[in-house]
């Protein structure tokens, strides 16, 4: 990290979530070893989400100068069968969401507002999506990205 990027606040919010996204594809791997036929389909097309917005907060670190974090060897992610992989997969999406509305807390800029916007929106529908197949109700929380 420079100088300049250590100055720059929207830094910090954006490693942890590229830190995030990290352990999130970790998290990924796991429970989708647990799963089958289309919650296996379902947890691929978020996998592939993540790895998308992990490529993104990547450009976006590089872009303000900073060095992107790289993943972990190992994440604390564990799924014994398919109920514990789907409610990891909603941890792992909840816990995501607090950091999207973080960005869009800590900073003015537009792009990165929308970027986090989006994000909190994505990272609630898949979460209400994984408490639905656990059978929650409701399924949904009243104020996504709170901790």
């Amino acid at each position: 990290m420079t100088a300049t990027s250590a100055a720059d606040p929207a830094v910090r919010v954006l490693t942890a979530l590229l830190e995030a996204e990290h352990a999130v594809l970790y998290g990924y791997g796991v429970l989708g070893a647990r799963l089958a036929d289309d919650a296996l389909v379902v947890a691929q097309a978020a996998a592939s989400a993540h790895r998308a917005q992990r490529d993104r907060l990547v450009g976006l670190l590089r872009d303000r100068g900073a060095e992107p974090p790289a993943p972990a060897a190992a994440y604390d992610a564990v799924a014994a069968g398919a109920a514990d992989a789907l409610a990891l997969a909603v941890r792992l999406e909840t816990g995501l969401g607090v950091l999207f509305r973080d960005l869009v807390g800590s900073t003015d800029d537009p792009r990165l507002r929308r970027i986090g916007v989006d994000g909190l929106v994505e990272t609630a529908v898949r979460a209400a999506s994984w408490r639905s197949r656990l059978g929650a109700v409701p399924a949904t929380e009243a104020f996504p990205g709170t901790a």
